[in-house]
């Protein structure tokens, strides 16, 4: 029964959005690159800045959650390469399979999906890991995707190019500052940030409908363990260790536990890391997270 009502209340309207946007894509050949900037330059930006600048989330909370996604981004990586070592990889696809079990979708699905399980909460505690793994992505798995590739170096240089550490950092200074902004800047950043996670969800649909399963389902099928088994498992040690509790605990678990992040497919194509294996990791790992986040959140809600 629990799972029941997990599953309806909670994955079901994730998946309705999700859904809705992959038949867009498919029947009217919606642009994702429109969407993509749309909620890359405005929408997310406008969510994470409406959001930290008002939160009264303790610092204590914040350094735990900063701290929790690079260990527990870590531990999974040492884990993926532990794994593509066993399989006897070569570089290239060895780069692959780390890059799609290490770095997890906290955005697109992460962010509503704890807004539904845990309200805003949940979601103020959400943010600070999409924060946080966003850096990561662009960071360090820029350079996984590109090991050996010398165009990396200037590639990392993207990231100040994208609004989102200029939201940050302003939410940050106004919410230490306790400074209030005026209702003519507030609210439109608000109204904006808003239409944040639907245009996510619908976002993830479209990326998806361009995903194939390719013939790699073997190995497809071990990147996904790792990264919904493996994530979970690696998740709730790391948090235990950490000694995380309440709904902090909760937020992590379930946003470290979610599928691969659609940005590997960007960057695998960008830097040649196996572009159809991971583009296959991505909609496998979405499809298979119905049954592995319905059973995670029915156990730790």
């Amino acid at each position: 029964m629990i799972l029941l009502t997990v599953l309806i209340n909670i994955i079901l309207p994730v998946f309705v959005l999700i859904g809705a946007g992959f038949i867009l894509a498919r029947t009217m050949s919606l642009n994702a690159q429109t969407l993509s900037r749309l909620s890359l330059y405005v929408l997310a930006p406008a969510l994470v800045f409406s959001k930290l600048s008002q939160t009264t989330l303790p610092s204590t909370d914040l350094v735990q959650i900063v701290l929790f996604t690079v260990v527990g981004t870590l531990a999974v990586l040492l884990l993926s390469w532990a794994v593509a070592r066993l399989l006897r990889l070569d570089r290239s696809r060895e780069s692959a399979f780390m890059l799609v079990c290490s770095f997890v979708n906290h955005g697109n699905y992460g962010l509503p999906l704890v807004l539904f399980a845990f309200g805003q909460e949940g979601l103020e505690r959400a943010l600070i890991y999409f924060v946080t793994g966003a850096l990561l992505t662009n960071t360090l798995g820029v350079f996984i995707a590109s090991r050996g590739k010398a165009k990396a170096t200037s590639s990392l240089l993207n990231i100040f190019r994208i609004p989102m550490i200029y939201a940050i950092a302003v939410a940050f200074a106004v919410n230490a500052t306790n400074s209030v902004l005026p209702q003519a800047i507030l609210k439109p950043v608000e109204m904006a940030g808003n239409a944040a996670i639907p245009v996510m969800l619908l976002l993830l649909g479209v990326q998806l409908a361009g995903t194939l399963l390719g013939q790699q389902v073997r190995l497809i099928s071990v990147a996904v363990g790792v990264r919904l088994v493996g994530g979970a498992v690696v998740g709730l040690a790391v948090a235990a260790l950490m000694g995380l509790t309440g709904i902090t605990w909760q937020a992590c678990v379930v946003e470290h536990s979610t599928p691969t992040a659609v940005t590997t497919g960007i960057l695998a194509t960008e830097f040649g890391a196996e572009a159809e294996f991971v583009t296959g990791v991505i909609f496998a790992s979405t499809l298979a997270s119905i049954a592995t986040m319905t059973l995670l959140l029915a156990w730790i809600s």
